[in-house]
């Protein structure tokens, strides 16, 4: 990542980063600014999101889909994006009220992802192994 990064965690500080943007903006240079939150690394997501792949991947591997919408007979493989959507928001909305994952704190992820892997074990039969990445947060 290119650029400045700003950590805001007070007042003050906002105060320093409105006045930063404010003079880049009288610049006239097109800035973009990213909301990023501070509960967990950039490593630790990748891994969340490699869970995701692998589960999807177990899942269409021991041949299990997700029912068409408009024809019930036909299967759609599963995905990251499908595994985090139906499977691990709901858990993290249920567990911590909290419908983006990058609000989890690295606790909650944990809690989370161990709950979502559990389940899909017992209702699948499909074991994922917990990623290395993830265990230690």
């Amino acid at each position: 990542m290119e650029g400045e990064s700003w950590v805001v965690d007070s007042r003050d500080k906002a105060k320093m980063f409105c006045q930063f943007v404010t003079e880049q903006a009288e610049e006239g240079t097109a800035r973009i600014y990213q909301i990023r939150y501070g509960n967990r690394s950039n490593k630790q997501s990748n891994a969340l999101h490699l869970m995701f792949r692998e589960v999807a991947n177990a899942l269409n591997d021991a041949g299990f889909g997700q029912p068409h919408p408009f024809n019930k007979e036909m299967e759609i493989p599963y995905t990251e994006e499908s595994v985090k959507t139906l499977f691990f928001v709901p858990i993290s909305k249920a567990m911590f009220n909290k419908e983006s994952t990058r609000k989890l704190d690295t606790k909650e992820l944990s809690e989370a992802s161990n709950y979502m892997l559990n389940a899909i074990a017992q209702h699948t039969g499909v074991v994922i192994d917990f990623p290395h990445s993830l265990r230690n947060l």
